[in-house]
């Protein structure tokens, strides 16, 4: 594909990444127009010719201080299937922080199987590039999302790693999930890592098991920080003089920065803004772009 059929459109979830992936990708870009009728329907317009266009629509799916992310997805959608009905020559999905991937089974008779119904609305766009996704029985898109495609933030974390955090210290998992992380990050670095052990009793109850770290610096990894009670409840297993929790998304629900900086250093992707975006995803979303 040539630069200039290339078009990046950013969404309400991208403003504060899509001036940087522009520039890096050395691409076109515009901003979607979003208006909302006084009964909350959205109304979406392409304020740029698509015909014979790729089209690469940037969003971020979290709720914002004027719309949740039911709003962002419906926002998307309805952007993608009029740049098919517009002549858009290809239409694909960048998103650095993508909803609906954790009910990946139906635990209840009657659940919905979320995954999966996201995947099949998502049949839209040619390619869906998503930042580090929250996969869990699921081990690979493949299973479930044959055009969605993941992207790694490793190579940034464990940079900013190197260059933040001085001395010696321990990268540690919270749970068998991080290790993918965990051990990523950790091999980058050539540092050793631990991995605890979760028992999880409720969205909000955790309880961590495994050995005791002791340590002069400790690093906790994990895909996505929400409430916070996992690694708070990690640092009870380690006895260090600093501790640092890094996240590839910062949800950060229910007073999760005030709780966890009590305990250490709060350092996330800017996937999703926030004071402690510190770890810049945008080089990594800019080289999709060809």
């Amino acid at each position: 594909m040539k630069k200039g059929d290339n078009l990046i459109i950013g969404c309400s979830g991208a403003k504060h990444l899509i001036k940087a992936i522009a520039k890096k990708s050395k691409t076109n870009y515009c901003n979607l127009e979003i208006e909302r009728f006084p009964d909350t329907e959205l109304k979406i317009r392409l304020t740029k010719d698509v015909r014979s266009k790729n089209i690469y629509f940037v969003q971020s799916f979290y709720k914002s201080k004027n719309t949740d992310v039911n709003d962002k997805l419906i926002e998307v959608l309805f952007a993608a299937h009029t740049a098919r009905e517009l002549g858009a020559k290809k239409v694909f999905l960048i998103s650095p922080y993508l909803v609906y991937l954790r009910e990946d089974k139906r635990f209840k008779k009657g659940e919905a199987v979320s995954a999966k119904i996201l995947a099949n609305f998502c049949k839209v766009f040619d390619k869906v590039y998503v930042l580090e996704p929250h996969l869990h029985r699921f081990k690979s898109f493949k299973e479930f999302f044959p055009n969605a495609v993941k992207i790694s933030l490793g190579d940034e974390a464990a940079n900013y790693i190197k260059k933040k955090i001085k001395g010696e210290y321990r990268i540690v998992g919270p749970d068998i999930e991080s290790k993918q992380w965990v051990k990523s990050i950790a091999d980058k670095l050539n540092k050793k890592y631990s991995i605890l052990e979760k028992q999880r009793f409720s969205s909000r109850k955790v309880k961590i098991k495994g050995e005791k770290i002791l340590t002069y610096k400790a690093i906790i990894i994990d895909d996505i920080i929400s409430t916070g009670h996992t690694l708070i409840e990690a640092t009870k297993l380690i006895k260090a003089k600093e501790i640092y929790f890094i996240g590839m998304h910062g949800l950060f629900s229910e007073n999760a920065v005030k709780k966890l900086n009590k305990k250490g250093s709060i350092i996330v992707s800017n996937s999703i803004p926030s004071k402690v975006s510190k770890i810049d995803c945008t080089n990594a979303l800019a080289k999709i772009i060809k």
